[in-house]
């Protein structure tokens, strides 16, 4: 009665080892080839209440695949002066074309704390008041859930740059 048992349990056992094999396959050959890249394209002032500031910041995600990915949602956190300024997260809900771009907005909340506590670093570093002319540097690091053919990855991004202060006008 053993040696059924054991022819049993090495086919059940070479029967997952080619079913991890075919799906490993097929995800390769349907999956992402590269992952899409992700970087601020706009970051606006919505809104500041008492107790917040609610910013609209756009990304640009460029699909460099030849099948289009789908956003399912995105989170981040923006620094500013390498300090934390503001978190976020969105629902994305849209489709990236294949060999094309879209941007996704996601709103970002930051604390009036968190806002002055920015703009004293600012002050403090720079020994005077920010000026218009001189930019800020920033850092945004989330992750976007992107979908492709059912599955779905998490594929982290960090995008960095400077923001210019002209034409910096709080909202009507």
């Amino acid at each position: 009665m053993r040696i059924p048992e054991l022819y049993a349990k090495t086919v059940g056992v070479l029967f997952l080892f080619c079913s991890l094999l075919l799906l490993n396959g097929c995800a390769k050959m349907y999956g992402l080839k590269e992952d899409p890249k992700i970087s601020v394209a706009d970051i606006r002032i919505q809104e500041v209440k008492a107790m917040e500031g609610v910013f609209l910041i756009k990304l640009r995600v460029l699909n460099p695949n030849d099948v289009p990915l789908d956003i399912h949602g995105v989170n981040c956190d923006l620094e500013i002066n390498q300090r934390h300024f503001a978190s976020g997260i969105g629902d994305g809900s849209q489709t990236v074309p294949a060999f094309g771009t879209a941007l996704v907005p996601v709103e970002v909340y930051a604390s009036v704390l968190d806002m002055v506590a920015s703009v004293a670093d600012l002050l403090h570093s720079a020994g005077k008041l920010p000026s218009k002319d001189r930019p800020v540097p920033y850092t945004l690091k989330g992750t976007a859930r992107i979908g492709i053919h059912g599955f779905k990855k998490d594929v982290p991004f960090n995008s960095s740059g400077e923001l210019s202060l002209k034409g910096l006008a709080l909202p009507h």
